[in-house]
């Protein structure tokens, strides 16, 4: 058995639980990230079904101010992200050939550098990666190395929402990244929805498409799920229920669910319509390249959602990482490459961008068991005619580790978003910075103009208030809003009789995305206004405080 355990890493780590050595504590905290996704998978995480509410059904596909923008911007681009479920490897996905500390670290584990597929003199990527070689050696493929976030969480379950929410890691924030955005960009976005959703989710967990106030996009637990959809239009099947009350109540409860499902018809209308044109990767454990196939479909059927979200489970490699993490890579080359293929065989490929990312990258050192423990950052990859091919930032420096031990990470996680926002989709700089929370750096990975599309206009001239978030809050919220102009703004809070609360605001403010933090202490529960008043006009939202 290998002693390569890293103890004096180990010991001087903050977050008991992420190593297998740790024992009941890792064995919790699987227990924790199993249960987020099988709630997730089920519709209840993100609310991306239907539930009920005491007697009242409750739909989830309400007005959501995060992926409003998107459906504003005229562009039939696709962006379809895989996550790779569990933190992927990347000191073995993309090896450092010429490093001694990763093969000094890695006796069991490492992979040799003739076994590689050359990228550098000095970097090499897996073998199992071989699928893809050809969109690499064409310019199809970006690798955007050491990607990870400040002050990492080596959790599952923190670090994923960290990812899906793109903020800091000490801010808890319940919407996603491709789910956020100016609501007063587009004030009658959910009274007017639009026929399609803008996004799908095929498995796995639901904040992404989470919004301040809703869930804009759908979450089909599987490939069954959807072919049950594609093939009656609806979740489930009222018949064959026993002629008991119980019975009665089900198929009730079946229909309510079925009717209030907005996106039935056209999801089955396009699945009708999508033929795959090429073979997938078969197999019970090809689970990838069967969503894929599905998301191809979709878009061939013009469905007209804009993001597609699919994952590869089982990148949680404590133990025995080989066989198991070559096979995955070898599954994620494989269904990508047939992906791209079938999109080109209709002549869609350069449409649609695919996009990897993982909660976080695992340890340099093996540990005890023939795998790796969590660490901090990862390398993600762009497939597609519209990423373009290369190398971007710098590998993980194993000499600059932090205080565990673990690598620095050299690009943020949120500049690769903010490329494929600005880059891909064609948003606006300030409305990046309004999704992202404030403005980052973006990659030249993108192979397309910038200007390739525009956003409705539908902005409010001078200013725009947003809805506080989290609501409902306790004992403390923030309230978004934007300035087009400077100008004297007041901003205040009242209660349901009227009565004058608190005084956020009250001065003259340059042009620009602000926020301010409402501190509801000595409050009681209930509803409560707050108004934006500016010399072109007056704002109102309502938010809940909820002891």
């Amino acid at each position: 058995m290998c002693d390569h355990h890293t103890p004096q890493i180990s010991k001087s780590r903050t977050r008991f639980g992420t190593r297998l050595e740790h024992g009941e504590a890792h064995t919790e905290d699987h227990k924790a990230w199993s249960r987020r996704a099988f709630l997730s998978t089920m519709g209840l995480a993100g609310m991306g079904s239907v539930f009920m509410l005491g007697a009242n059904p409750v739909k989830a596909f309400g007005h959501s101010p995060l992926l409003a923008p998107l459906g504003a911007v005229d562009t039939d681009r696709v962006l379809v992200l895989i996550q790779l479920d569990g933190g992927n490897d990347g000191l073995n996905t993309i090896v450092p050939i010429t490093n001694d500390i990763y093969y000094q670290a890695r006796p069991t584990l490492a992979v040799r550098a003739n076994q590689t597929i050359p990228l550098t003199s000095e970097l090499g990527m897996h073998p199992s990666m071989e699928g893809v070689r050809g969109l690499y050696d064409n310019g199809q493929m970006a690798i955007v190395q050491n990607v990870g976030y400040d002050n990492p969480d080596q959790s599952h379950f923190r670090s994923m929402d960290i990812w899906m929410s793109a903020s800091d890691a000490d801010i808890y924030d319940s919407t996603g990244w491709t789910g956020r955005s100016l609501e007063a960009l587009f004030p009658d976005f959910g009274q007017n929805p639009p026929n399609q959703p803008l996004g799908v989710q095929l498995g796995g967990a639901s904040l992404l498409f989470q919004g301040r106030a809703n869930n804009m996009g759908m979450t089909l637990e599987s490939p069954e799920t959807f072919e049950r959809l594609a093939e009656t239009g609806q979740f489930y099947s009222t018949n064959g229920l026993p002629g008991t009350t119980y019975g009665a109540e089900m198929r009730y409860a079946r229909q309510v669910a079925n009717s209030a499902f907005r996106y039935a018809g056209a999801l089955q209308d396009a699945a009708g319509a999508g033929r795959n044109r090429v073979e997938y990767p078969q197999g019970e454990e090809e689970y990838l390249a069967q969503n894929l196939s599905i998301v191809a479909k979709l878009i061939k059927g013009g469905l007209g959602s804009k993001i597609y979200v699919v994952s590869l489970e089982g990148f949680d490699t404590h133990a025995e990482q080989i066989p198991f993490h070559p096979m995955l890579l070898q599954s994620l080359a494989t269904s990508v490459k047939a992906f791209l293929q079938d999109l080109e065989a209709d002549n869609l490929a350069d449409k649609v961008l695919v996009m990897t990312f993982s909660e976080f990258g695992r340890t340099i050192w093996e540990n005890g068991s023939n795998g790796t423990d969590h660490s901090t950052s990862a390398p993600l990859f762009l497939f597609g005619p519209g990423a373009k091919g290369g190398l971007y930032g710098s590998p993980p420096d194993l000499t600059r580790v932090n205080q565990d031990g673990d690598p620095i990470h050299d690009i943020d996680f949120r500049s690769v978003y903010a490329s494929v926002l600005q880059d891909w989709f064609g948003m606006a700089p300030g409305t990046v910075a309004s999704v992202l929370g404030r403005s980052f750096t973006t990659l030249p990975f993108i192979n397309a103009p910038t200007n390739t599309a525009t956003e409705a206009a539908a902005v409010p001239e001078a200013f725009a208030l947003q809805q506080n978030y989290p609501n409902p809050f306790n004992p403390q919220t923030t309230i978004p809003y934007l300035l087009h102009r400077s100008e004297r703004v007041r901003l205040r809070v009242y209660d349901v009789q009227g009565r004058l609360v608190s005084t956020l605001v009250d001065k003259t403010q340059p042009a620009g995305q602000h926020s301010v933090t409402f501190e509801a202490n000595r409050l009681p529960s209930g509803v409560y206004f707050y108004r934006l008043e500016t010399s072109a006009g007056t704002q109102v939202k309502e938010m809940t405080l909820v002891r």
